[in-house]
């Protein structure tokens, strides 16, 4: 990755987990940085802490990005700027449940944090990034995005999509010196698993060599923003999972594993949809 004087990095969700491990990164690099969140009082507390650590200008946007019309306002504020050098699409939140139990709201509300709002976004700051020959866009994958998954439908199925849209868009922008990265990190300790009430106990009998520390995820990322490989996933673990993940057997040994922790933790006695499932903070807080 080469840096440039005065440049700036846009991070949505950037106040907890891997969002806000992107910022220390980029504010460390001498970034400026624009941080697109839901709670101002956390972007207050984060706009003061990096400017006067880095000697950085450290700027913020409130939004929730679960709502298209707050996606449209930033959308439209990015346009104006012309020195956008990364954009990292980093807000997501995650649901427990299959796809008849959650209502169509969370489904459609995710949708907006994970896709729409990257899709908008990315079009936003596109124009300035071809004009300057340069520029980097991180999209938010997951490796959940490799495998179905019962019980993460939708979340699986816009992580993928996320995935599909970064490879094809670099195909589109890879003559104008902009590089495209979809970030497939496998398991992470951050917030996001225990937040998700169901998600909590899978996630303690996760043996510890198949968690990648989120340093790692964050630094993986920004030192492969140059190479010509849009899936970036970090870990030599990962890695193998990724390659055994194309194997049949494995992919439905994981989806009997999904069912039956779905099946373990819930007995719905109908498919209606339960409005009290536990979800994530949207991570654009």
């Amino acid at each position: 990755m080469t840096t440039k004087p005065n440049r700036l990095a846009v991070i949505t969700g950037p106040t907890s987990g891997i969002g806000y491990r992107y910022t220390i990164e980029l504010a460390q690099k001498g970034y400026n940085l624009l941080l697109v969140a839901r709670r101002e009082d956390r972007l207050i507390k984060m706009t003061q802490s990096l400017s006067e650590a880095n000697n950085i200008e450290v700027d913020y946007i409130v939004a929730d990005l679960s709502q298209e019309d707050e996606i449209k306002k930033v959308g439209y504020h990015l346009q104006l700027l012309n020195h956008v050098e990364i954009l990292v699409n980093n807000a997501g939140f995650g649901v427990a449940g299959f796809f008849l139990e959650v209502s169509l709201e969370e489904q459609l509300k995710m949708i907006n944090v994970h896709l729409t709002s990257t899709i908008r976004f990315s079009k936003a700051v596109l124009p300035a990034m071809i004009k300057q020959k340069h520029g980097y866009i991180v999209n938010m994958a997951s490796f959940a995005a490799f495998m179905e998954l019962p019980g993460s439908v939708i979340y699986s199925t816009t992580k993928a999509a996320i995935i599909k849209f970064s490879q094809t868009l670099q195909s589109e922008v890879s003559n104008y010196g902009v590089k495209i990265q979809a970030l497939s990190p496998g398991f992470t300790p951050t917030a996001f698993h225990q937040s998700i009430k169901r998600e909590a106990e899978f996630v303690d009998r996760i043996p510890p060599f198949l968690w990648t520390s989120i340093e790692k995820v964050v630094q993986t990322s920004l030192s492969n923003l140059d190479n010509n490989n849009v899936i970036c996933i970090p870990g030599v673990i990962n890695h193998l999972l990724f390659l055994m993940s194309k194997s049949s057997f494995l992919s439905r040994l994981m989806q009997n594993i999904a069912v039956k922790r779905q099946k373990e933790q819930v007995v719905p006695e109908s498919v209606v949809p339960n409005q009290n499932l536990q979800k994530t903070e949207v991570i654009a807080e």
